[in-house]
């Protein structure tokens, strides 16, 4: 029997080890993922993968900012992450030699002081800190650190008040029919 795309099929409980084909009290359940979770008010962007490796974001405009957030300030926004990001990844003399310090110190070094690196990722939580208060709180967004996400995508939640629901989100409508059993 073919199975609905996005589906968890749970598998019948055996009896004694072995499979039965009698009726068992357990019955397997078909599961659409698409039907158990609702958008939560998040918007990722995603990484941009077109000039290499390197961490950097899509610049594209959320369309959820409109008439919200001015399109120049989401991408001064943007454009500012992905500098920090890629002054904490280029190759110095600095970070070469603080590498080095580290290797021949067994990284005790960093117990006294902060690599480039650290401090870049520092510069990012500061910046993103004001750029929320400032400018996308008011707004009701916040820009989560991409940090949290393992940098593969940079997440904007909106915020809501308690007891408010999104206006402009669109929910998945639950089927109303029952999950069907085999």
């Amino acid at each position: 029997m073919a199975q609905p795309p996005g589906a968890i099929v749970s598998q019948p409980q055996m009896r004694n080890g072995t499979s039965s084909d009698t009726k068992s009290p357990f019955e397997t359940q078909i599961i659409i993922l698409n039907q158990c979770r609702k958008l939560n008010g998040q918007i990722f962007i995603q990484r941009d993968y077109t000039q290499g490796l390197d961490v950097q974001f899509e610049v594209e405009y959320p369309s959820r900012f409109t008439e919200k957030v001015p399109r120049d300030v989401w991408e001064n926004t943007i454009v500012r992450i992905n500098r920090i990001f890629a002054d904490a990844e280029a190759i110095t003399p600095q970070t070469i030699f603080e590498t080095l310090l580290g290797c021949f110190t067994c990284y005790a070094s960093y117990l006294v002081t902060k690599s480039t690196y650290r401090r870049k990722l520092d510069e990012l939580q500061e910046f993103l800190d004001r750029e929320n208060r400032e400018i996308y709180h008011n707004v009701g967004f916040h820009i989560r650190n991409p940090m949290e996400r393992g940098l593969r995508v940079l997440e904007i939640a909106m915020l809501i008040r308690q007891g408010e629901t999104p206006r402009d989100e669109v929910e998945i409508q639950e089927s109303s029919r029952p999950i069907r059993t085999i």
